[in-house]
Order: C-alpha cells, then structure tokens, then sequence
C-alpha cells in the first residue's frame, strides 16, 4: 500500500530544474510518493505562540461535502441502471397483473364422480353447453385436472365446467 505525504517546506534540490508552466512557490505543498510503514513527521509550526498558557485544541471548520459530480459516462452508466431497474419493475409488476387477470377469469366448476364404464368424452358430453364442441370441453377438464392420462378411475373426483 503506498500514500501520498504533503511536505510544505519542501525544496527541490539545485539540481533539479523548475518545470515550464509550473510554479516554484516554496509555500506551496508539493506531493511525495512514499512506501508502506511510512509515519509522516508532524509539520514545523511557523509561528510560536504568544500565551503560554493551556494549549485548546482549536476545533476545525465544519466543511460541507463537495457535490456529487459525475463524468459523461458515469450519467451514462447512471441512467442506463435506473432503465433497468424500471424494466425489471415494469416486467415483474406486469406479470403480476396478468396472472390476476388471468386467475380472475375461471369459469364455473362442479365436481363429477366418475362412475365404472365411464370414459372423459361421456363426462364432457354431459358436461357440454348447446352448441359447444365436446373436443374442447375433453381439453378443459383435462387442464383442470392436470390429467396426464385420459383413462378415469372410479370414485376420481373430476373438476367439470358448469353448463353455460
């Protein structure tokens, strides 16, 4: 792990030449790169104080964070979240409202008995409106019932659509 120290009083040495454009001010704290283990020594204070008396510590200014500034691709990245964020809602809230929807609109059911000799066309048969196709009332119990076979026992209780 490395830090960066502030020297303050730091000088560059003579033989080192001032950089174009960059400013030689030896007030100005420069950076130094410094390995792990490295405990900076406490600056030298500048001007020795007049009371003698208790040292007070002297509370430091409350500063205010600086805000939140993002870089072009942070906004894009930023944004790009909160879309999935409100597609991941929208899907998750949308299949909610389809499955309500679609659990709300069950038609009518009775329960059937089956009886010895009797076979899924007689129930549906029996079971069918004017007019309906049996085949398609053969599919409905079958889903109703989650029947992996079309052969009946008896005494199986079967969920029939009600005659409309």
């Amino acid at each position: 792990m490395s830090a960066l120290v502030a020297h303050p009083a730091w000088q560059p040495s003579p033989q080192t030449r001032p950089r174009p454009g960059v400013s030689a001010d030896p007030r100005r704290p420069r950076l130094q790169l410094v390995g792990p283990g490295f405990v900076p020594s406490p600056a030298p204070s500048s001007a020795p104080s007049a009371d003698p008396g208790p040292a007070v510590a002297a509370r430091p200014a409350a500063r205010r964070a600086a805000p939140l500034r993002l870089t072009a691709l942070g906004r894009r990245v930023a944004a790009v979240a909160a879309l999935l964020v409100a597609l991941v809602l929208a899907l998750a809230l949308g299949t909610a409202a389809g499955q309500a929807v679609s659990s709300g609109a069950t038609a009518q059911t009775v329960t059937h008995t089956v009886v010895p000799g009797e076979t899924l066309w007689a129930v549906a048969g029996s079971a069918a409106g004017p007019g309906q196709d049996v085949r398609d009332v053969v599919a409905q119990i079958v889903q109703l019932n989650a029947l992996a076979t079309e052969v009946l026992e008896p005494g199986q209780a079967l969920l029939v659509p009600a005659a409309g």
